[in-house]
């Protein structure tokens, strides 16, 4: 039987003493017990446990029992546990000691954020990308949590950064996973404190980012749109066109149905989702697409937008193309995705020698141009559906151009 777990400072006896507590286990989870002696066995095991516990939690302690409370629950300290009997709370330290590795955490982690959707899918995808990519094989990823040091995280951390090999923004990315495990840890009584904790990170290097472009300039955009009106004209292009229209986010474009347009009025009032299911194995099911509200409050995510009559023309087109559709823009009788999406603009960039920026970045091209007309940020702020002025701001900082865009600001009021 290979070992789950060895501690150095375990001893030979206690060694064994696990060993035996892993194959009882075993030998249980079998199933070809019957009732009796799979009971039989269970008591073994725990008394087994208790002992472990015990020879560990008692070492350098002058009080050698369990602190019972008045109200019948059964305390520890350092590692401090609370539970309703000794029974649990001898389980409670077990799993400290020797049944919760860093990764067994994480699953718990993703899982937990999966079924609560505290968090979006995406980030949930990424989170997961981070892990596989920078932790999942360090000796980190296999300690038991209760036995990871601020140390053990340090020294993750300089080999992460060396002498500046990654930006800010990437360690920080990383050490967010970690600050999410721990926290997750702590909440559930796994570690009592989490050793991430006021790590010394001002004493690591880091690489200084590259001024990163994010958004076309009005030259561009002109570009792009007289080149997308010179090819076969179908959904994908129909749609990056109508992206640059007004201040959509690409899954907004993809929900739009027949009856949000009002004249050149169109009401904004959910978005198409891929969305996919977490599996056993930490990775994702195929996707399905979901109709959901608009992206953050819907008190300020649903809301009204003038098309100019470019816009309106992208809509009868494809009327004439799809008149049967439930949603607008539909490419032989499917709904767009978003990947096509960016696949297509990024081939129309190649084409036109211009940098590719991703769908997204159309809000950020169309908000900015808007700013750079002289339009206040805080009537930027219900075009782009956000709940607060700040978010606006950090879309409207990114130039477009160096002379004010009168013309778009008209179009896009």
């Amino acid at each position: 039987m290979q070992n789950k777990f060895k501690n150095p400072e375990l001893t030979a006896e206690q060694q064994n003493l696990y060993n035996t507590i892993l194959a009882l286990q075993s030998l249980i989870e079998s199933a070809t017990l019957n009732t009796a002696e799979m009971s039989q066995y269970a008591d073994m095991t725990y008394a087994k446990k208790k002992k472990l516990v015990s020879e560990i939690y008692f070492k350098n302690k002058k009080r050698k029992e369990f602190y019972a409370c008045k109200d019948g629950r059964y305390k520890s300290y350092n590692p401090q546990f609370i539970a309703p009997s000794e029974k649990e709370l001898v389980q409670k330290l077990y799993d400290y000691y020797f049944n919760n590795t860093l990764e067994d955490i994480y699953k718990q982690w993703v899982q937990h954020r999966a079924e609560t959707q505290i968090v979006s899918q995406k980030t949930i995808e990424e989170d997961i990308g981070i892990w596989n990519r920078f932790i999942a094989d360090t000796e980190l990823a296999r300690m038991q949590i209760a036995e990871i040091k601020p140390v053990h995280i340090m020294k993750l951390f300089q080999i992460w950064t060396g002498n500046g090999k990654i930006t800010r923004k990437d360690f920080n990315n990383r050490k967010s996973v970690l600050n999410g495990i721990f926290r997750h840890a702590v909440l559930n009584e796994i570690i009592t404190f989490s050793p991430i904790t006021d790590l010394p990170c001002n004493t690591l290097k880091f690489k200084l980012p590259n001024a990163s472009k994010k958004a076309y300039t009005v030259e561009e955009r002109t570009m792009l749109l007289s080149y997308l009106r010179t090819l076969e004209q179908d959904a994908y292009t129909l749609a990056i066109q109508f992206a640059f229209y007004g201040i959509f986010r690409v899954g907004e474009i993809k929900g739009l149905t027949w009856d949000t347009k009002n004249e050149n009025i169109i009401t904004i009032k959910q978005q198409l989702v891929e969305e996919r299911t977490l599996q056993d194995d930490m990775t994702f099911s195929h996707p399905h697409r979901v109709l959901k509200d608009p992206k953050g409050n819907p008190f300020y995510s649903i809301r009204t937008e003038e098309l100019p009559e470019a816009g309106i023309a992208i809509l009868r087109k494809m009327k004439e193309l799809n008149p049967n559709g439930k949603l607008v823009f539909m490419h032989e009788g499917r709904p767009l995705t978003t990947d096509t999406f960016n696949r297509r603009l990024k081939k129309y960039c190649g084409k036109l020698g211009i940098t590719y920026l991703s769908s997204h970045k159309i809000r950020f091209t169309n908000a900015s141009m808007l700013f750079d007309a002289g339009v206040k940020a805080i009537d930027i702020q219900p075009l782009l559906g956000h709940s607060n002025l700040a978010m606006t701001q950090h879309y409207i900082g990114q130039r477009t151009t160096e002379r004010d865009s009168t013309e778009m600001a008209r179009i896009l009021a």
